[in-house]
């Protein structure tokens, strides 16, 4: 089995551009409003339930973007351990 370390890197620094959208998204969630002049007790309802919502998405938003930091961490662990691995499986003159 070969173990295409470049290509990991690769992908790994990819990681955070990949991320990117989840940070974009962030703002505009917390723009958006629930435009309603006269309130009913079915819009004060909806008005709420969004709050709800939007707290529970920006929350998830932030839970990915962690993912992504653990991910490649992990990466760089794992092509560390690789490359130590394949250093000390190969023959050396001494």
């Amino acid at each position: 089995m070969e173990i295409e370390r470049a290509r990991l890197r690769e992908i790994r620094s990819r990681l955070p551009e990949a991320a990117k959208p989840l940070e974009n998204a962030l703002p505009r969630l917390v723009s958006l409003t629930v435009a309603e002049h006269a309130f009913t007790s079915f819009t004060y309802s909806l008005a709420l339930a969004y709050n709800e919502v939007e707290a529970f998405t920006i929350a998830e938003l932030h839970h990915r973007a962690d993912d992504t930091v653990r991910i490649q961490d992990g990466m760089t662990a794992s092509l560390g351990t690789w490359q130590a691995a394949e250093y000390a499986s190969s023959l050396r003159l001494m």
